[in-house]
This record gives C-alpha cells, structure tokens and sequence, in this order.
C-alpha cells in the first residue's frame, strides 16, 4: 500500500503527487522538489538527484539510507535511478500530475456513457494506451520505462 504525498514545489507554483512503494520510506525522504520552472535555478546533483522531464526530485539520502539499512534493501549502492524507477520514491502515477490530470480525463470520458455508450466504451478502451504513448513521446521517465 502507497500512500499519495502532495508536495508543493520549490516555486510554489507547482504541486506534485509522489508515493512511497510500500510507506517504506518517510516524507522528509526528499529534500526538495523542483518543476520545470524553478529547476532551472538549481544545481543539480546526479548522485542525490532526479530529472524527470524538467521536474527535479533531490532525495535526502542520509535518511534513505538508514531506511534501506534498517529494511535490510541495500543489495547494491543507493542511487536516484533505484529509488525513483523501483517505486521507493516516485511519481504516484506516471507524472508528477497523473492523479489529477488522468482525473479529469477519465471525468470526460464518462460523460460519453451517458450519451453514447458505444463510443464510451470505445474511447475508455483505447484511453490507456492512447495515454502512455503520450508521455512516452513527452519524454516521461517512468512511460519510457513501461513502469506502469
């Protein structure tokens, strides 16, 4: 079981949906969280940090790393790629925005039911893969990845 954590980003502007796989690790496991427009005025860090798509995650790993020691998870060495694509810390979705922005997709489509329960089904079906292709092609990590 995850649990979602928004988290508003460094700007302010921005919120994100991040889970933790399993609540294994706490909140103040990241640092900092950074989009696109604020990003830029980081430093970024390759061995505390993640660029996904412009969105910057920087883990805290003093504390990751008690928490992997005390779980007995450290098979080889810690490193923002293990913990963002295993699921330790990531998106709660595909995106930082997935809940919210496949919500409202999702939200639409239903409407068709309503209406025209042909092309509902047809549209609810195709949606997903329709969906993943999309951010696949928009450079999502985690679509180019097939963790999903």
């Amino acid at each position: 079981m995850c649990t979602n954590i928004v988290m508003e980003c460094h700007c302010g502007k921005e919120k994100a949906n991040i889970m933790h796989k399993n609540n294994l690790l706490p909140q103040d496991a990241i640092s900092g969280l950074y989009c696109p427009e604020c990003s830029g005025n980081v430093d970024f860090d390759p061995k505390t940090m993640i660029d996904d798509n412009g969105w910057i995650i920087a883990y805290n790993f003093p504390i990751i790393e008690r928490a992997f020691v005390r779980m007995n998870l450290i098979e080889e060495e810690i490193s923002p790629e293990i913990i963002f694509d295993e699921g330790y810390s990531s998106w709660n979705g595909l995106t930082p925005k997935e809940l919210d922005e496949g919500r409202k997709e999702r939200a639409e489509i239903i409407k068709l039911a309503k209406v025209d329960m042909k092309s509902y089904l047809e549209k609810i079906k195709n949606w997903g893969n329709e969906r993943i292709e999309i951010l696949r092609k928009e450079g999502w990590r985690k679509a180019q990845n097939g963790a999903y």
